[in-house]
């Protein structure tokens, strides 16, 4: 006989102010939720799910049950590790860098690399034996690279660079060790992003790790020295050929460095000049097939600094004269070309909305409109309102029926964001409700409820809003996306009360029930628009959606009905997932202080 999930009985005869007040139940199971009692759950579900066969929630089980284990049996959670690991490895010997593609083929997204989720859990634990088999990911990656396509060369760098930066505060030996073991390596577009996610945690170790990447890349190439360019300027996009190819966030409070400037001027005029006065140079063809010649980089980087040199650093104005020079006289006609193409994309990135418009309405009188027209002008920033109400009868006119249906979906989305921004929220749930993807719709709905709780007086409308969006789901056929949607619904009523998101897990585990090879891990959704000539993709977050994170928190305050409905999930992957999850909630919460 199938047991159903398990949920509260609710007699609700109305909602008051006071409910929105409503904290989480207190504990009053701690007899039975203790270290025992979660380490039994966990020895349950592993032996259960020893027959799971796929080898990528076989990983995630063993990592997550050594993970938990570490602190009762550590010979045993060393097993598990070492057993994921090995799973792990000879996934990616069997598969390489697995990727899902989207539309036509030249949009994809890189799916993970098991063997970093095993690393970042041991690195908790273990950092020697996380730092031992980061030497070895290297030496494969090493002597494979001949074998590689040029995107694939380096990816263990980016994936080793997220656990160093996940270690800044809480074990930064380590994150030294990972920083000065990638050194090593060619500089890359990773460094570009990394410096600022470590400004963001602490800036003085991103300042003197700027410095020690300044000095170990003394003889890179100027096109490298370029992935240095942005931080010691704290701007979002780096200097020259590649600037609007990549974009980063800057940390709140991050300021620009004169003396960190000063190092980089020092380094690519000294770069430049040295590249370019060596004849062996000239003509030397790129080590990328898509990447133009080092000239072209050394010319738009050193052509953009000019004017900060003048201004700032005018002692450095006589080398840059001469690198600029010598770097003029590498560049063949092809080359010039890419600099005047790349100068007229540059300037298209930088168009006002006005000037967007007003090409549109020309190419429009001379029969000259694309689709890519549109697209571009939407993509580029709609920032008001009135920018939305003007630009909208132009999705219309774009031709493919699939390119417009996704930008008008992308273009709704985008307006209720920005009216929830704005506090519009009327404005924000009309245009969320002309997203037709439920789980798109419902991330709109969810920044709209997150608004209104956090601000007491708009908190009771809250639970309106989660109203809505349960109506909502459950007028949507049952799918993974539904499945999330009432996830993440029962993240937010944990918020207000524990009941009802009982109730929302309650009818989660209804729908996984019921949907086959669910994705309930995904941290973002995708958006992706194709049309000639172009294609768009961006992601969203998706805050609470995934199972794990929903189930620990609910079992903060309550582990008896989250853990009975994670005992009826079918998924044995799923269910172990679950009970792990609010196993730990066992061991970590507080105890209650006996009566005297």
């Amino acid at each position: 006989m199938k047991v159903p999930p398990i949920r509260p009985f609710i007699l609700l005869v109305c909602i008051s102010l006071s409910a929105v007040a409503q904290a989480p139940e207190t504990p009053t199971d701690d007899h039975v939720c203790n270290d025992d009692f979660a380490k039994s759950l966990v020895d349950q579900q592993v032996t259960e799910s020893r027959s799971v066969e796929e080898t990528d929630k076989r990983v995630r089980i063993l990592t997550k049950s050594g993970d938990f284990l570490w602190k009762f049996d550590q010979p045993r959670a060393r097993e598990y590790f070492t057993e994921a690991y090995k799973v792990a490895s000879d996934r990616f010997k069997e598969k390489g860098f697995e990727k899902k593609e989207y539309g036509r083929g030249n949009i994809y997204v890189q799916l993970p690399d098991y063997r970093f989720e095993v690393l970042r859990a041991i690195a908790r634990h273990d950092p020697a034996w996380a730092r031992k088999l980061t030497d070895e990911i290297l030496k494969e990656m090493e002597a494979d690279a001949a074998n590689r396509n040029d995107p694939d060369k380096s990816q263990e760098i980016g994936s080793l660079m997220t656990i160093a930066l996940e270690n800044v505060k809480t074990n930064p030996a380590l994150s030294w060790y990972l920083y000065r073991r990638l050194m090593r390596e060619n500089v890359d577009y990773s460094w570009y992003w990394q410096l600022f996610g470590v400004a963001g945690k602490d800036a003085a170790f991103a300042d003197a790790l700027y410095l020690e990447l300044i000095a170990s890349h003394s003889t890179a190439t100027p096109r490298r020295v370029l992935y240095l360019s942005a931080y010691p300027f704290a701007r979002d996009r780096m200097f020259g050929y590649e600037k609007t190819q990549y974009s980063a966030n800057i940390p709140e409070g991050l300021t620009a460095k004169p003396q960190l400037q000063a190092r980089f001027l020092d380094l690519m005029l000294r770069r430049s000049d040295a590249f370019a006065s060596d004849p062996n140079n000239f003509n030397l063809p790129s080590t990328e097939s898509w990447r133009p010649a080092e000239g072209v980089y050394i010319v738009t980087a050193l052509q953009e600094l000019q004017p900060i040199v003048i201004q700032s650093f005018p002692a450095l104005l006589p080398r840059l004269h001469v690198a600029l020079s010598k770097g003029m006289s590498m560049l063949s006609e092809s080359d010039r070309k890419k600099i005047s193409d790349r100068e007229n994309a540059k300037s298209d990135f930088n168009r006002s909305f006005e000037e967007r418009i007003a090409e549109l309405e020309k190419a429009d009188e001379e029969g000259k409109l694309t689709d890519a027209m549109i697209l571009r002008a939407l993509i580029g920033g709609l920032k008001t309102e009135e920018q939305f109400r003007i630009f909208e009868p132009w999705l219309d006119k774009i031709t493919e029926a699939e390119g417009r249906a996704g930008s008008i979906n992308y273009f709704w989305f985008i307006r209720s964001q920005l009216a929830t921004k704005e506090r519009r929220f009327a404005d924000a749930q009309k245009h969320a409700a002309k997203v037709p993807e439920v789980e798109h719709q419902a991330i709109l709905w969810f920044e709209i409820a997150e608004k209104q709780l956090a601000d007491i007086n708009d908190s009771a409308t809250a639970y309106q809003t989660l109203a809505d969006v349960g109506k909502v789901a459950r007028r949507a056929e049952d799918s993974v996306g539904k499945a999330q949607v009432l996830l993440g619904l029962a993240n937010l009523y944990e918020k207000l009360n524990h009941s009802f998101a009982v109730s929302e897990l309650s009818d989660a585990v209804g729908v996984i029930n019921k949907v086959k090879d669910a994705d309930l891990q995904a941290k973002y959704l995708l958006r992706f628009i194709q049309v000639k000539d172009m294609s768009f993709g961006a992601s969203f977050s998706t805050p609470g959606y995934d199972l794990e994170t929903t189930f620990a928190a609910l079992s903060k305050s309550d582990f008896s009905l989250p853990l009975s409905n994670a005992r009826t999930i079918d998924d044995k992957y799923y269910r172990t997932i679950a009970v792990i999850a609010i196993a730990k909630n066992c061991i970590d919460r507080p105890r209650q202080k006996p009566d005297r």
